[in-house]
């Protein structure tokens, strides 16, 4: 009998128009993301293929969670369908069993839902085939990745989803139940994730994840591009567990399912209940006058049946068991979002500011908000035709806009009660937190003027889509097309907010700065889109289904009807608005300022370099002072620079003319050179050219005298700037002031880019040894060491910082002036803020400390000095001498979230380090460790800088990480470095698989952010272990001494790597090239460890181990090398007490070859743990593996 069912269900669905549709829309979306290259293909790019086994797997994963819905329409109503069409009589008297009638039911319905996929794999093969592909885009087709996808994410998860939805869907007799499950099931999604921001978490999240995609990415999270091209995840245990327990879980709910239902008429698997007493017979004894009632169809009888309709319909929505769990669940996920974000770096927690659950509150129900609102606009409109009462409630004496309007605001009420629920869960989290500083007027501001307007525009969408399309389950699928077209559109050019439904720019709040300027536009936008909302809710009156007449046909003719004084004047009225409101939406971002798509600003970059690369080797005289007048008006978001620029020919022969490039978004006032014209100037690309005559002669020096201004009119579309603001002003010289040359700063760097645009390939850096770009630093084309001295101005209420001393300080004519100047050269390279600021001051020797903060910030400001006086004392005694006699650190605004180190100036974002809730001495203390990072940078990169050419930043920035471990060793010891040193192998590790370009060796490290941080840290921290502190840092201070403050040529690492290569013993000199020359991994596995006591009290471990090496090339394949290194081996007891950290009691080198090997070791206290390279010394991609626990023996 299940044949005959499964049979007869796969030839309903397959016939079906939904089944075809569906097939037709994954089809074409996947030739779409495929085919077309402007479309960035998810997880594919760089040098990672678009049809990449990667980048199968993971568009697979996107097919599952989108095709959840697909499942459960065909899967969820294919019992309940026959109990609706009163055919469950018919089945239920024919001989067939309840498990033939069910599993019929149900893998007949699945099996289409499957075929979508399978569809969506067919049109990925073809289009991957597109001959206007580039070669290097593609990999040679093969099906095992199709096969392998399909088989670990597609068809288990529609499995998993349809089982979820079949089974809610028939036990509850509520197709609308089904959906609240699978909603539920992405609020159980989001929780998994949550868990990602702690290492020691990932397997929880990896086995929570229903997709599976938590643990995929876990499984591949290290894989190299060269892995992601070619190669299949067949087998790993994360991910058969995540699978085999999911499908469980599925097979368990048909299961039961199967238990419960009967097949009897009017039989849902509940209990019956004792039927009720007969009510007793009333005989009546004489007639009732009925009283006479006049009828009224008036405005007020309106109001009345509208109140009447909207109860019913917000007591249906809210009332509903389902809709509370939908509540619960939310509240539940924004409570594990909130501790997400509350631990983003290195898992030590911040304190729950109100501004971050208010994130939380708002992003925690995004994804589960737009779920909601597809299937509950379905459910609703739909309503009454699926209980078969439409005829009658269609015939009620109620005007033709109630039952949209009543509908409509249920739902509306609904969003409301989950954006209260997700409130109340924010602020439950604060106040279990012990956080008493509650914002809740931002919450309101938040979650009412800011949230809820977009989703109104989204709930009339999916009204007007349901009831135009006519077709439930067609609409689902047309928000979904919506939701994809808002991914797709930006990326081929439609990027204007003007014509993307429901999009606003973005308006990020700051605890500095509040919503700022972001707020104007927001606001305007809104009103922009709801007046387009109230047209489509308008269009959606018109054509409202009543009755039985639902052909497009008579709707268009019964809309014609409808049309009335009343609703002609609200269409109007609404048109109105949303012209006015577009035009002056438009005025702003078209005219008052310049929309660009990305392409256009592409195109841009692409012809500066066509026309002006060509003078890239014209000799340019340097500039060696600068002096500035810097007027900041934050209300009006503009500043104002007056400054002269000192410029030197340093070459040898005269130069004849300057180039000037002054960014284009500037007003220049006045732009002023002795005996010079302008020959050039194209406003457009903002570059000029001007001969001198008389040419400058070698060693003559002129002033470049200009004046500008950066002005912010109105609003932009996407993109604002937040150099200039209400309070927390901060830009730097780039842009504010004139540059000298052609850069190549300006050019674009990515490959696929410059093909599109027909530009000649490039290489991201120059070579390590090449003498010309070594004339330049990494930091400025123009400039060597500059003389620095500026004066800036502000409101009274706020002080205005740059680099230098304060020479003095005043008010005039309702502003507040600084004058600022360095005693010493500096940089090219130096920053303006502004905001309220307290001060907090302290002292070390003769350096004054200071830290500027936003009042309510305070937090951390100790720790913060703390570090910056252990950070001095530090590099003072092991590098060389401080240079200046301040060292201040100033708060700006979250818009970013570094910390960047000036000339004694060190601008710190609010959402790195002033919020850290550093309680827990467990934790990592990232504000210190920052700040100590940034203090190095006065040594490493204001000392000492590197040429503009390979390994530049491993003279800087690696160096100021290694300097930062020094200083947090020391005060947080050895075992804290530990857990430092797993985030940024982990870190390093995930990165490589994103490499756009090529992996480069540290020491040639082309500004590539995962090299010179990540890796350098551990290199550097692992050579420290290697070569002895002492003697690292007596190679450091030569370097130091050797080419500090010099002038061009500027050190290269060539040059760094001699000094560290004199302070290696000749045994381990081979570190040198593995860690610093190649691309150098471990494959390092403790194998065995067991103890016993020893005569004298002691304990002996016993220890074997396996140990590995491996060389990488550029994309990561790897080859098997020779190995006799040098490795840790340690033995670990029990944490001290008031640590978790285990305590090292022996950490010693050991000389290890290739394969196995089995050591001895004694130590004074009973062992725990023990294993090979515990320190995560040596980058293993499997460092999880290197300590086991040990076994106690008798001898």
């Amino acid at each position: 009998m299940f044949s005959s069912i499964f049979g007869f269900e796969w030839r309903f669905r397959r016939r079906s128009l939904m089944f075809k549709i569906f097939c037709a829309l994954f089809f074409a979306l996947t030739v779409l993301l495929v085919a077309w290259e402007d479309v960035n293909m998810p997880a594919a790019g760089g040098k990672i293929a678009r049809n990449s086994p990667h980048a199968i797997s993971v568009f697979f994963i996107i097919i599952s969670q989108l095709g959840m819905f697909v499942a459960a329409a065909f899967v969820a109503g294919c019992v309940q369908r026959d109990r609706d069409y009163k055919a469950d009589s018919l089945f239920y008297s024919m001989p067939i069993s309840r498990h033939g009638y069910l599993a019929g039911r149900f893998f007949g319905s699945l099996l289409p839902a499957c075929l979508v996929a399978v569809a969506a794999a067919l049109a990925h093969a073809l289009a991957s085939a597109a001959p206007w592909l580039p070669a290097e885009k593609i990999v040679a087709f093969t099906a095992v990745p199709y096969l392998t996808a399909l088989a670990y994410f597609a068809i288990p998860n529609f499995f998993i989803m349809g089982a979820l939805a079949f089974a809610v869907s028939t036990l509850t007799r509520r197709l609308l139940w089904g959906y609240v499950a699978l909603i539920l099931v992405l609020l159980f999604n989001g929780v998994s994730q949550s868990f990602l921001t702690d290492l020691d978490n990932q397997v929880i999240a990896a086995f929570a994840d229903p997709f599976g995609a938590t643990a995929w990415s876990h499984a591949t999270r290290y894989w190299t591009i060269a892995e992601k091209n070619s190669q299949v995840l067949l087998a790993d245990g994360l991910m058969l567990g995540n699978r085999a327990l999911w499908i469980a879980v599925a097979a368990g709910l048909l299961a039961l399912t199967h238990a419960r239902v009967r097949l009897a008429v009017g039989d849902d698997g509940k209990r019956a209940r004792k039927p009720a007493a007969p009510e007793p017979t009333v005989t009546a004894h004489s007639s009732v006058a009925v009283p006479s009632a006049t009828r009224s169809f008036g405005f007020a009888a309106h109001l009345a049946q509208l109140r009447v309709q909207l109860v019913g319909e917000v007591r249906w929505v809210i009332k509903k068991i389902g809709f509370v769990i939908l509540v619960a669940f939310g509240m539940v996920n924004v409570a594990f979002l909130a501790n997400a974000l509350s631990r983003q770096l290195f898992g030590t927690p911040v304190f729950p500011v109100t501004r971050l659950m208010l994130e939380a509150s708002a992003n925690g129900f995004s994804v589960f908000m737009l779920a909601i609102i597809t299937v509950y606009s379905g459910a609703l409109v739909w309503r009454e035709r699926e209980s078969k009462i439409h005829e009658i409630y269609d015939a009620l004496p109620i005007p033709d806009w109630i039952p949209l309007v009543s509908k409509l605001t249920a739902l509306l009420c609904a969003v409301l009660l989950l954006l209260f629920g997700s409130m109340l869960a924010s602020l439950g989290y604060q106040l279990a937190n012990g956080f008493m500083t509650v914002e809740l007027g931002l919450f309101v501001k938040g979650l009412l003027l800011v949230e809820f307007p977009g989703w109104i525009e989204v709930a009339v969408l999916g009204f007007a889509i349901q009831v135009l399309v006519n077709h439930k389950y067609l609409g689902f699928g047309v928000m979904t097309a919506y939701f994809l077209a808002l991914i797709i559109l930006p990326q081929v050019g439609v990027e204007h907010n003007l014509v993307l439904y429901g999009q606003t720019p973005g308006s990020p709040y700051s605890d500095m700065n509040g919503y700022g300027h972001f707020a104007t536009p927001l606001l305007w936008f809104h009103l922009y889109w709801l007046a387009a909302a109230a047209i489509l809710g308008l269009a959606a009156n018109l054509f409202w289904v009543r009755g039985t007449d639902d052909s497009l046909r008579l709707r268009a003719r019964e809309a014609r009807r409808r049309v009335n004084r009343l609703n002609t004047t609200a269409l109007v009225a609404a048109a109105a608005v949303f012209f006015a409101t577009g035009g002056y939406i438009f005025y702003n971002t078209n005219v008052l300022n310049t929309f660009k798509t990305s392409d256009q600003r592409n195109e841009e970059r692409a012809e500066f370099e066509r026309k002006y690369k060509q003078y890239e080797d014209v000799p340019q005289p340097r500039v060696t002072a600068v002096k500035l007048d810097v007027d900041i008006y934050p209300y009006e978001r503009k500043y104002h620079v007056r400054g002269d620029m000192t410029l030197v020919n340093k070459t040898d022969a005269p130069i004849a003319a300057l180039h000037v490039v002054l960014d284009p978004e500037a007003r220049l006032e006045k732009l002023s050179l002795p005996e010079a014209q302008r020959t050039l100037h194209d406003t457009e690309l903002g570059y000029s050219i001007y001969e001198l005559s008389p040419p400058l002669a070698p060693k003559a020096e002129m002033v470049l005298h200009f004046e500008l201004w950066r002005e912010h009119k109105g609003f932009v579309n996407s993109g604002s700037s937040t150099n200039v603001i209400r309070n927390g002003t901060f830009f730097n010289n780039v842009g504010a002031v004139p540059s000298i040359g052609y850069s190549r700063e300006f050019e674009i760097q990515d490959p696929d880019e410059r093909r599109k645009q027909e530009l000649p390939e490039r290489e991201r850096m120059a070579k390590v040894d090449d003498m010309k770009a070594r004339m330049n630093t990494y930091i400025s084309h123009e400039a060597d060491w500059i003389d620095f001295e500026a004066i800036v101005s502000t409101v009274p209420e706020q002080i205005a910082i740059a680099p230098g001393y304060l020479q003095k300080e005043w008010e005039e004519g309702g502003r507040r002036y600084f004058h600022y100047k360095m005693d010493a050269p500096i940089l090219n390279f130096y920053a303006f803020l502004s905001a309220d600021y307290q001060v907090v001051r302290d002292q070390w020797n003769d350096v004054t400390i200071e830290v500027y903060h936003h009042a309510p910030h305070d937090y951390n400001v100790q720790k913060m000095i703390k570090a910056v006086k252990d950070s001095l004392a530090y590099f003072t005694e092991n590098f060389s001498p401080y240079q200046h006699r301040q060292a201040r650190i100033i708060e700006f605004p979250r818009y970013a979230t570094f910390a960047q180190s000036f000339p004694n100036t060190i601008p710190y974002s609010e959402g790195i380090g002033f919020i850290a809730k550093l309680l827990d001495p467990n934790d990592i203390d990232y504000v210190y460790y920052v700040t100590a990072h940034e203090i190095a940078h006065q040594w490493w990169a204001h000392q000492v800088i590197g040429g503009n050419v390979q390994g530049g930043t491993l003279m800087s920035e690696t160096m100021a990480q290694y300097s930062a471990l020094m200083v947090m060793e020391k005060e947080y010891g050895k075992a804290r470095m530990k857990k430092f040193l797993r985030y940024e192998l982990d870190n390093y590790l995930r990165s490589r698989g994103t490499e756009q370009l090529k992996e480069m060796p540290l020491l040639y490290v082309e500004n590539q952010p995962y090299i010179h941080y990540r890796k350098g840290s551990v290199v550097m921290y692992a050579l420290r272990e290697y070569i002895g502190e002492a003697e690292l840092n007596a190679a450091l201070a030569a370097y130091i001494k050797k080419v500090g403050f010099q002038q061009p040529p500027f050190t290269n690492s060539l040059e760094f790597i001699d000094f560290i290569r004199a302070a290696t013993p000749d045994d381990r000199k081979y570190i040198i090239e593995d860690w610093f020359e190649n691309i150098t991994l471990y494959d390092n596995k403790a194998i065995e460890a067991s103890y016993a006591p020893t005569a004298d009290g002691k304990f002996k471990v016993k220890l074997k181990v396996k140990a590995g090496k491996l060389r990488a090339d550029e994309l990561g394949e790897e080859r098997e090398v020779e190995m006799n290194d040098f490795v840790q081996i340690g033995v670990l007891g029990a944490p001290p007490e008031g640590s978790k950290d285990e305590e090292f009691l022996s950490l010693e080198m050991h000389r290890l070859p290739a394969g196995e090997s089995e050591l001895e070791v004694i130590v004074d206290k009973e062992p725990i743990k023990a294993g090979i390279d515990p320190m995560i010394l040596l980058i293993d991609r499997n460092p999880d593996d290197n300590v086991i626990k040990v076994t106690k023996t008798d001898g």
